[in-house]
């Protein structure tokens, strides 16, 4: 029996409190499991309402059975079409299809994405741009067959800029090849991916990261059992600064005014 793992590694642009990255996984109907991964254009909280907004879709055309190239195609229609071309966004799509037995890697972005096969890792880049620019643009859509050790890694461009500023360039290539066992699972290949980059910027990064890992595994086991374990840390100042703003809006003095329209009705004083 074999198993399908996933683990996504993110974090933000460092003194940026929102993330533009976003990453979602959803259940195929036909079987199977997909993982989208969205870059939205610059960072901060405008970022992040794209890229929601971007996955939100790509997500709900999942669960409606849509195909993955035609949901990258439709994605790129809606944000052109909402605002006109004048905002981008990266979109990654990774399907594991039971349904065809493979892994369906479908990306509108530049940055390349890494594959084990046979214990090997081999990078592959990608010819397509982001969506949401010109209007005929199509994604570029690669196909595995599922096996044992079949792993697909994917990342926005922070990881890929990662050590530039540092004079100290990040090769993600060189790192799992180098620094990780040729059998990492996926949590190990997207946390020490992202760690790996984060200090390739001395600790501050200079970009939103994500490392997402899609990972088929052997596995012996009587009673199929399904996880999903996620860990997003805050700090506690955030919710200090929520209550003073929560307790200045209370307070702040509201004035209401009641306009009445009388009209003269003739006969009647």
């Amino acid at each position: 029996m074999l198993s399908i793992e996933i683990a996504v590694a993110k974090t933000h642009k460092y003194a940026s409190r929102d993330s533009g990255d976003t990453a979602e996984t959803v259940e195929r109907p036909t079987g199977g499991i997909s993982m989208v991964l969205v870059d939205g254009q610059g960072s901060g909280h405008a970022a992040k309402s794209l890229s929601m907004m971007v996955s939100s879709k790509a997500v709900s055309l999942l669960k409606e059975g849509v195909r993955d190239g035609a949901i990258a195609r439709a994605t790129h229609d809606f944000l052109h079409a909402y605002r006109h071309g004048r905002v981008s966004a990266t979109l990654d799509i990774v399907s594991v299809e039971l349904a065809t037995k493979t892994i369906l890697v479908t990306r509108n972005s530049a940055t390349p994405y890494l594959v084990r096969q046979n214990g090997v890792f081999e990078r592959h880049d990608s010819a397509s741009g982001p969506i949401g620019l010109y209007r005929h643009t199509r994604p570029m859509i690669d196909q595995y067959p599922i096996e044992a050790g079949l792993t697909v890694v994917i990342f926005s461009d922070g990881i890929v800029n990662a050590g530039h500023r540092t004079q100290q360039p990040f090769d993600a290539l060189a790192f799992v090849r180098d620094s990780l066992p040729s059998d990492a699972l996926a949590h190990d290949l997207a946390d020490g991916a992202l760690a790996a980059a984060v200090t390739a910027d001395s600790g501050r990064p200079n970009d939103d990261m994500t490392v997402a890992a899609v990972t088929i595994v052997p596995t012996v086991i009587e009673q199929p059992v399904r996880t999903i374990r996620v860990s997003v840390p805050f700090s506690r100042c955030w919710q200090f600064v929520s209550l003073l703003l929560g307790v200045a809006r209370r307070a702040r003095p509201r004035s209401s005014r009641l306009f009445v329209n009388v009209e003269s009705t003739p006969g009647r004083s």
